[in-house]
């Protein structure tokens, strides 16, 4: 049996044992990770550690700024950046203008409000933008530094950057199915 059927049934099984009826979409994820979605998930969570302790360290021993690497700033600043425009993302998935596409990346759905509204669409066009910039930011340095990542094809790069997504995204946020179709997270 293949891994996302056997998460799907595994998801299912914890609904039914919970009490919750919650109608599974198609997605591939399982309620255990693979060994690859692990590694993801350890250098994304380093990532995200390495920007606080940066962010909060002023200076290294006797008042010399610490030194760090393009590549390193780079991606701590779209740590950083990604925190920043975090409440305008997720009043934009309340109001159901963006959701989580399945390769990973925020994507517009078009609504009245943002079609009917120049200001609005400007603004969400650009936190939108960056937002996906700096994910691929983020994701280049995932897979540079993680060989297993490296190692796998785009679509399963793509679903576990999805599942990162999915799973801190709140209930309601507009998810796109494999068959691109949109459905909301329960």
């Amino acid at each position: 049996m293949r891994y996302s059927q056997y998460y799907g049934v595994l998801l299912a099984l914890a609904m039914v044992i919970l009490g919750c009826s919650v109608q599974v979409p198609e997605f591939n994820i399982t309620g255990e990770k693979t060994t690859l979605e692990n590694q993801v998930l350890g250098v994304y969570q380093q990532i995200e550690s390495d920007s606080w302790v940066i962010a909060s360290t002023r200076s290294i021993g006797g008042g010399q700024t610490g030194v760090i690497s393009a590549q390193r700033k780079q991606v701590l600043d779209a740590v950083q950046n990604r925190k920043f425009n975090k409440d305008e993302i997720d009043e934009f998935k309340r109001d159901k203008v963006v959701g989580e596409n399945n390769k990973g990346y925020l994507e517009v759905v078009p609504t009245e409000k943002y079609t009917g509204d120049a200001d609005y669409k400007r603004l969400v066009d650009q936190v939108i933008a960056e937002e996906n910039q700096d994910r691929e930011v983020v994701y280049e340095r995932i897979i540079a530094i993680n060989q297993s990542a490296a190692e796998a094809n785009e679509e399963e790069r793509n679903q576990i950057f999805f599942k990162l997504n999915y799973d801190n995204s709140p209930s309601g946020t507009l998810m796109q199915k494999s068959d691109g179709s949109w459905t909301e997270k329960k």
